[in-house]
């Protein structure tokens, strides 16, 4: 797997077509307004541009585009960036990669960025996203009850942290 800044020219119809998914945006703020080709293009060029968020393509070896993670943005004060991603093609999901790109990210940001502390959030029922990123090193701090609505309920949000010591041990406990 390989993870390189995404660009402009990555953006394909598979790409756009998982932010019309509803099984791939299910638990990401994008599922609330129309995705488009155009709306892709210009997230993607404003990231390509950004210096406090980095978007990442996740790319297997042949070349295959199936998800993105996102750090950023960077609060340089604090020295605390968030992490997200999607696996968006179907047949990747459950096979390791998104653990995979959360150390390779989480690497990267605390080699190359301000940065000394990493945080994410999901949706309760994200259970596979949270396993990733605990997998990753990631811990969970904090559980905020009833926090969104999801399908017209009340869902708890999970939130998880991670220092560089954490990816540490997750590193040094899978080998």
């Amino acid at each position: 797997m390989e993870l390189r800044r995404l660009q402009v020219e990555d953006i394909t119809p598979a790409y756009v077509g998982w932010l019309s998914d509803p099984e791939v945006t299910r638990y990401l703020e994008t599922r609330h307004s129309a995705q488009t080709e155009e709306s892709v293009r210009q997230f993607v060029a404003r990231m390509a541009q950004a210096d406090d968020e980095f978007l990442f393509g996740i790319f297997l070896p042949e070349g295959r585009h199936i998800g993105n993670i996102k750090v950023g943005p960077i609060r340089r004060y604090h020295r605390l960036a968030d992490v997200s991603l999607l696996i968006g093609e179907a047949d990747c999901r459950g096979r390791g990669y998104a653990a995979e790109a959360i150390a390779g990210v989480s690497r990267f940001a605390f080699a190359e960025l301000p940065v000394e502390k990493l945080s994410a959030s999901m949706y309760a029922p994200n259970q596979a996203s949270a396993k990733a990123f605990i997998r990753a090193g990631f811990r969970q701090e904090g559980l905020r009850i009833g926090h969104y609505d999801l399908d017209g309920k009340r869902c708890d949000l999970i939130e998880l942290g991670a220092l560089p010591e954490d990816l540490s041990r997750a590193e040094k406990g899978a080998a």
